[in-house]
């Protein structure tokens, strides 16, 4: 890479309990612009990989640098201006209507006490309309479907115009239309120049936006590096532990289970009938 590396993890180990280490050793290179994407199995650690890279907790051993500075020189309000988060889900505890709540995005932006302007409004109404739910803003938080809650949990973190965008399993909740729509807005996020790191379970999401890709499996890293390589039959068998198969169709890789044929299955059905 000609840049160097926006994020960067270095020999990381981490523990919630001081004896079971749920990250072994992690290191792992983001550069500006583009888009990461962190696939394995539940338990794997992605989760925990992005809360210390937000600074919600701190590495064992290691060191995780944002745009070649450690982690630790930047206060809480430096770093919400360096990385935008999206988690899977989050509590609500106030009635806000949505407009209200991606305004929140905003906040890193302001001084103490100091009130949202027109520009910080406008902000937050072009990121609804970017995701096409601007005809929310109205709504209460509370009313919201899953997928309407996901979506406005996105809407918040681009409102807040960082650097980097960091999402937890960012089209979990959503339907075929909105996971469209959601790796297609993270596909212009990128090309303007904003650095991408998801988590995901589905290989095909990270076949359809990631530059490179990094596998997964309780705590380790198994590989790393440009998505179209390492997301193969071999490597996702190993960190799945289960049969699967990379496809080309239609000049596009898709992601099967290589289940049993149907007349096995029938076999098999009947049999425990």
């Amino acid at each position: 890479m000609s840049h160097p590396p926006i994020l960067s993890l270095h020999h990381v180990w981490f523990s919630y309990n001081g004896a079971h280490d749920v990250l072994q050793d992690v290191s792992l290179e983001v550069y500006p612009g583009t888009i990461n994407a962190i696939l394995g199995p539940n338990g794997a650690g992605k989760s925990t990989l992005l809360h210390l890279i937000l600074g919600l907790y701190r590495p064992r051993q290691g060191e995780i640098r944002v745009g070649g500075q450690p982690l630790t020189a930047y206060s809480r309000r430096s770093r919400s201006r360096q990385m935008a988060w999206v988690p899977q889900r989050e509590h609500f505890p106030f009635e806000f209507r949505v407009l209200e709540y991606v305004l929140l995005g905003r906040t890193p932006h302001l001084d103490f006490l100091q009130m949202p302007g027109p520009g910080d409004v406008q902000a937050a109404r072009q990121a609804l309309e970017r995701l096409g739910i601007a005809d929310l803003a109205d709504r209460r938080v509370s009313a919201l479907s899953g997928g309407e809650h996901q979506m406005v949990l996105i809407a918040r973190a681009v409102a807040q115009e960082t650097p980097i965008l960091l999402l937890d399993e960012p089209t979990a909740h959503l339907d075929l239309a909105n996971q469209r729509r959601i790796l297609t807005l993270l596909e212009d996020l990128a090309a303007q120049g904003t650095t991408v790191l998801f988590t995901t379970h589905d290989p095909e999401a990270a076949l359809a936006v990631a530059d490179t890709c990094t596998l997964m499996r309780s705590g380790r890293i198994l590989d790393q590096g440009p998505a179209a390589e390492v997301i193969t039959t071999e490597t996702l068998t190993r960190t799945y532990e289960t049969p699967l198969r990379v496809l080309s169709v239609d000049g596009a890789r898709v992601v099967r289970l290589d289940l049993p044929p149907r007349p096995l299955r029938a076999c098999l059905k009947n049999k425990v009938a």
